[in-house]
């Protein structure tokens, strides 16, 4: 992993951060996560090598790793209604909603473990293996990478079992998104907005039905 200071860098984004929300409104949100992702995503382009790309195994049509509790904050789950309402027809946000309050209520209070064993996927992931929510899905989605997709297989039926099994990942990524996330918790609590994390199926259910 190339030199990098991650304390500077999210200090650097927090302080953004709290411009953007400083208006106390949620409306901002979309505007302000777009701008978010697109700088943290651009920072990750321009560290990641070549080597590194290669070694990636996570791929479309994967969906491995979801199936775990994912933690999102306001503005993510903000972004992420939006842009349901933007790109689903009013039928298909009510069958969206329908399989939502379904899988908050088989998940709802499961711990990690509990979740993993359940082996239900997430309600964003497609019949085909894909991210229906892509381009704005959650920091936490975006820090996990694996250079081995059996890896993630057999560590998640490990832990549904109680124990532990590593999962070799690119750092540096893992690294930026999870400091990304606390940056962006910190602007939010500066900016008087909750900076509480939320599970993402209740999270964005709770904003769909608004």
């Amino acid at each position: 992993m190339q030199s990098f200071d991650f304390d500077q860098y999210n200090e650097q984004l927090r302080q953004k951060l709290s411009c953007g929300l400083n208006s106390g409104a949620e409306s901002c949100f979309s505007e302000v996560m777009a701008s978010f992702i697109d700088e943290v995503e651009e920072k990750l382009a321009q560290n990641l090598t070549p080597f590194d790309h290669e070694m990636l195994a996570c791929a479309a049509g994967c969906g491995s790793c979801c199936m775990v509790n994912v933690a999102v904050l306001q503005p993510e789950a903000f972004n992420i209604s939006t842009h349901l309402r933007q790109t689903r027809s009013v039928v298909e946000l009510a069958q969206l909603k329908q399989e939502l309050h379904q899988l908050t209520y088989l998940i709802s209070d499961l711990n990690e473990e509990e979740r993993i064993a359940l082996n239900k996927s997430c309600a964003f992931l497609s019949v085909d293996g894909n991210c229906s929510i892509y381009p704005v899905r959650p920091l936490m989605c975006r820090s996990i990478t694996s250079i081995d997709a059996n890896d993630c297989r057999d560590a998640l039926a490990m832990r549904a079992l109680g124990e532990q099994r590593p999962i070799t990942m690119n750092l540096f990524q893992k690294n930026l998104f999870d400091g990304a996330f606390k940056a962006l918790a910190q602007a939010l609590d500066s900016c008087g907005f909750d900076d509480r994390s939320q599970e993402l199926t209740a999270a964005v259910l709770a904003y769909l039905e608004e």
